[in-house]
């Protein structure tokens, strides 16, 4: 939790207000709408069924922002997301990692939850920086040498 969202804080850095809910059509979604995207799903799949949080997510909502939020509030979500995330992470009994979860309804082990984040962090990171990369040339240059540990 420490590599895409510091490769997110820069990405949003890197835009303006308006660059931030820039869509390249109408049924794309915009960099406000992947931060709020994946801070919904990690606070569902991780903080509440792994970390026991009462989140309630409307997955339809994270996708139907048109009105912008300021930039600081999605850093701040950011920030909040990755903090939450790795509180619970780091609570995890590695013994446990076979053990089911249910969410939705459906059992999932623990290992598969975490995993599933982790893939759905990468590949909305990877189109957040693509943005920037797009928008702003050289604005995200060597970012992953700078964000990787």
């Amino acid at each position: 939790m420490d590599a895409y969202p510091a490769q997110i804080r820069e990405a949003l850095s890197s835009l303006d207000e308006e660059e931030v809910w820039w869509r390249p059509n109408a049924g794309a979604n915009s960099v406000g709408n992947l931060v709020l995207h994946l801070a919904g799903s990690s606070h569902h799949f991780i903080g509440r069924a792994l970390g026991g949080s009462d989140f309630v997510r409307d997955r339809p909502a994270e996708f139907a922002v048109r009105d912008p939020l300021p930039k600081a509030e999605l850093e701040k979500r950011l920030r909040n997301v990755a903090d939450e995330t790795a509180r619970v992470l780091d609570g995890q009994d590695p013994d446990a990692l076979l053990e089911p979860v249910e969410i939705a309804g459906e059992p999932h082990t623990t290992l598969a939850l975490v995993l599933r984040v982790a893939h759905h962090w990468a590949v909305h990171t990877g189109q957040i920086v693509y943005v920037a990369k797009s928008l702003r040339e050289g604005a995200v240059d060597e970012l992953w040498q700078r964000t990787m540990r």
